[in-house]
């Protein structure tokens, strides 16, 4: 690429972020990574269908909320990271292709090297003149030097790959880890969750059934109106660190969406899991959250939890639902308690 294409490139990489921040402003959408995606590619109208929904959207005058942008991401842009995978497992391939061919190169040297080490031996033993002796030595280590010579590019060539490994091994670990993180809180999201929850029921023991936990907060609506988007996903973050403080081992915890979030206890009772709960809920509950700007309190926050364990045999979203069902009996019973079904 030259120099001026380079400059092209970033200049009109800088007018797109000119373009993206201001209008995310306009309709209210908070600056998070998976957000600014969207309305990136918006602007660079590399994805059509995905320009055209936010413009019908914009005509219809339909508010973007956390739900609407995380429907568009989904839909246009979740199925990227997957492809990033599948391009750096193909690129590893490739190489384990090259190292292979590589190796079969190696083996056709070396047999043709031992091919002349044995003609030689052969030829030296039935030789009686110095002469001729010397010129079969001069051979031997001619093809001896072409064979180092070999075995040197060879070894560079290993270890030019071997990088080239280690490097799109790194890569893949961390498009894995991106596909399976909620990008606001860095906990896993809903389909790492049922991953995750998928494993346990496969490993669990017949005696040691997992529980899950199903959190949301309060009034979460109340608290965007109140003090707006910013404040409303720093008390997700908030909350979603308070879970992670509170859990250990091969426990997990998730964002499920919006501001509801799931903690997959493997192996633990229900009275174990409602510990876990209200653990959570009383330290979320004391918390006296102030905003940064003006350091005015936000008030009292609070979660509603359901917690139920799994019945051998059943039906893994029935599971979710049960708990699910439970989160709302919560809700529906007063709110900032938990519930066991």
């Amino acid at each position: 690429m030259s120099a001026a294409a380079l400059d092209l490139t970033i200049e009109t990489a800088a007018e797109y972020l000119r373009l993206t921040l201001p209008l995310m402003s306009r309709h209210k959408v908070p600056a998070i990574p998976h957000n600014y995606a969207v309305w990136y590619s918006y602007v660079t109208g590399d994805i059509p269908e995905l320009k055209a929904e936010i413009d019908h959207r914009i005509a219809q005058q339909v508010a973007f909320t956390a739900d609407v942008n995380a429907l568009l991401y989904q839909k246009y842009l979740a199925d990227h990271d997957i492809d990033s995978i599948e391009r750096i497992r193909g690129d590893l391939n490739q190489i384990l292709r090259e190292v292979s061919s590589a190796l079969n190169d190696a083996g056709e040297n070396a047999t043709s090297f031992g091919g002349t080490l044995g003609g030689v031996a052969t030829e030296v033993a039935q030789q009686d003149d110095l002469r001729d002796i010397r010129r079969l030595l001069e051979t031997l280590i001619d093809e001896t030097r072409t064979m180092q010579t070999v075995t040197t590019g060879m070894q560079s060539q290993f270890e030019s790959k071997a990088r080239e490994i280690e490097e799109l091994q790194h890569q893949l670990q961390h498009e894995r880890q991106r596909a399976n993180t909620d990008p606001l809180t860095g906990l896993y999201n809903r389909f790492a969750l049922l991953d995750r929850l998928s494993d346990a029921l496969s490993e669990m023991a017949e005696d040691a059934p997992p529980s899950l936990v199903m959190l949301d907060i309060d009034r979460f609506k109340k608290i965007n109106d109140t003090h707006g988007h910013l404040i409303g996903d720093r008390v997700i973050r908030y909350v979603a660190q308070v879970m992670e403080n509170n859990i250990k081992g091969k426990d997990t915890a998730a964002r499920y969406g919006g501001e509801e979030f799931t903690v997959l206890l493997p192996e633990t009772s229900s009275k174990g899991a409602q510990s876990v709960a209200e653990s959570i809920r009383q330290i979320v509950s004391q918390a006296q959250l102030v905003r940064a700007d003006n350091k005015k309190p936000l008030g009292q926050i609070t979660i509603s939890a359901g917690v139920a364990t799994y019945r051998p045999g059943e039906d893994v979203m029935e599971f979710i639902n049960r708990a699910d069902q439970a989160l709302y009996r919560s809700k529906n019973g007063g709110r900032n308690r938990v519930t066991v079904d």
